[in-house]
């Protein structure tokens, strides 16, 4: 303490059982957190990088038109295509415009306001760019659906730590 004062010492179980509670809360939040992004999009932009971790992902990708360049405020839009390219990330910070290689999903056909579209077959292990192609106003959801989901294991962490030191805590308090 700064002023010379004493404090008992808090055993490692009671400090278990506050990064196991913090781990595991937190990461449930984060989970259910995703929300769809709004997109004004004129032509093709960079939107996410997608990460399939260490294994195969499939992706899920749900859009819905907003608005259409061509639509008044008055009436229903009438939506423009949307397709999204999935371009293997090469590394540099920012996007260079070119889609060789690339894979094209069609989300948003012949007027269609919504969809959600899976992608057939699964990514590679690694680092993707998602790039929208489209005019107009657009929500924007992607769901990686990992062969591994590694996203869960500070929450599996963090529940065997509170679990463990809310044991200790009831050995300690069965003891006294």
């Amino acid at each position: 303490m700064g002023a010379g004062g004493d404090a008992p010492s808090v055993p490692i179980w009671d400090m278990a059982v506050l990064i196991g509670a913090t781990l595991f809360i937190s990461t449930i939040v984060i989970l259910v957190w995703t929300q769809p992004n709004t997109y004004d999009l004129d032509g093709q932009e960079e939107v996410l990088t997608v990460h399939t971790g260490l294994s195969q992902a499939g992706l899920t990708f749900e859009s819905t038109c907003i608005s259409s360049p061509d639509s008044d405020t008055s009436s229903t839009p009438v939506c423009e295509d949307l397709s999204v390219w999935i371009v293997s990330h090469d590394g540099s910070e920012s996007w260079n415009g070119e889609l060789d290689g690339a894979e094209e999903i069609d989300l948003l056909v012949d007027g269609v306001s919504e969809s959600t579209v899976t992608l057939n077959g699964k990514l590679d292990s690694g680092e993707y760019r998602l790039i929208l192609d489209g005019e107009g106003q657009y929500t924007f959801e992607v769901t990686v659906n990992r062969t591994i989901p590694h996203e869960f294991g500070p929450a599996i962490i963090g529940s065997m730590l509170l679990i463990w030191g809310i044991w200790r805590k009831q050995q300690e308090e069965d003891a006294a």
